[in-house]
């Protein structure tokens, strides 16, 4: 495993596990439940996971957990090898002032009618694949603010900079195929 660290304290790792533990790309309903759980497994709850086309069978999961008074955003990209699986993870935490994000969006979405207090009451926070899902913390559940749409307007914040460093892994790393030497 290697870890790398950036002045704020955030970091970007890859690990190589043996094994191909992933669902498949093809099966969305599995690597949602995989994602979720993964998330859970961590006190977690889940922002987002997708297969990336065009990387040979990789998927992206992004979920967050709360370390009070702030959420850390984990993002990984599974890359499935022959015999393992490369796994690149980077964490972002929030510093400073926190919740910008979300009062921004609570508030522009009440201003335009799009919001009322009911609607944020029952699913402002909610898993993205399963609205009934509660097997964890309310308060670690997917925001609306959480949505990819939003990061053009918070290109700092921590969700924002997870999304553009998984985004623009695929194409700043070349991983070769591992050869034994027999």
């Amino acid at each position: 495993m290697r870890v790398w660290r950036s002045a704020e304290g955030d970091a970007l790792s890859l690990a190589i596990l043996l094994g191909r533990g992933l669902p498949s790309a093809d099966d969305t309903l599995g690597l949602q439940r995989w994602g979720r759980d993964f998330a859970q497994g961590r006190g977690g709850g889940l922002i987002e996971v997708r297969a990336d086309t065009g990387d040979q069978g990789a998927v992206r999961l992004i979920y967050k957990r709360l370390q009070m008074p702030a959420y850390i955003f984990t993002g990984m990209l599974f890359v499935p090898d022959t015999e393992l699986t490369w796994v690149w993870t980077v964490v972002c935490g929030e510093r400073g002032t926190t919740g910008l994000r979300e009062a921004v969006v609570t508030t522009d979405l009440f201003e335009k009618g799009l919001l009322t207090i009911e609607d944020y009451e029952r699913s402002w926070a909610q898993d993205p694949y399963d609205p009934t899902y509660g097997g964890v913390d309310r308060r670690v559940l997917r925001f609306v603010s959480d949505d990819e749409s939003y990061d053009e307007g918070f290109p700092d914040h921590p969700l924002s900079n997870v999304r553009r460093v998984l985004a623009d892994l695929p194409s700043s790393v070349r991983i070769e195929p591992v050869v034994s030497e027999r």
